[in-house]
């Protein structure tokens, strides 16, 4: 088995969304809680989560030229996809940085209850960020989860169908 971008991108993209989750769920029990050490773990995830963010953006990138030659293939998903993809990967590396800032830097009790809020909103930003960039990434390919929800998929150029710039049913039957 040959080992491509593509496969690494496949590899890789569940870690950010799985990972931002994780790391929400557990910075949430630890204000509930009370508990610096759990929130501190919760940054320390969202650490890792933005670096591991940088390489799944940058597999998706070479992956996209794998795969736009594909049958079933269009580019204004992978497109859709890639837009989408370039505003999780800002949040997430905010929602890094800050966690990094706060591991690091805060001490006063005052600033380490206004990052946790911060956090906190940076944190819902990205899952919902990551979670919509999962679902464009993978309609890509599985067009079984296309559906008909026109939303998802954007509407043909007029060169992609001979002219004609609306979607088609036979677009949404899969």
């Amino acid at each position: 088995m040959n080992l491509n971008w593509a496969h690494t991108h496949l590899l890789l993209n569940h870690f950010p969304i799985v990972g931002v989750i994780f790391g929400l769920l557990l910075l949430v029990y630890g204000m509930f809680k009370r508990s610096e050490d759990i929130k501190r773990a919760s940054y320390w995830t969202f650490v890792i989560i933005a670096l591991i963010a940088i390489a799944v953006y940058y597999s998706g990138t070479q992956a996209s030229a794998i795969v736009s030659g594909l049958p079933g293939v269009r580019g204004e998903i992978i497109h859709e996809h890639r837009e989408v993809a370039e505003w999780s990967l800002i949040a997430i590396e905010i929602l890094g940085t800050l966690s990094l800032v706060g591991l690091l830097f805060v001490r006063s009790k005052k600033a380490i209850n206004l990052f946790v809020a911060i956090i906190f909103l940076v944190a819902i930003a990205a899952t919902g960020l990551v979670s919509w960039t999962g679902l464009q990434g993978g309609i890509i390919r599985h067009t079984e989860v296309r559906g008909d929800i026109p939303f998802l998929v954007p509407a043909k150029t007029e060169s992609e169908s001979g002219g004609h710039s609306e979607s088609t049913e036979s677009d949404h039957s899969h």
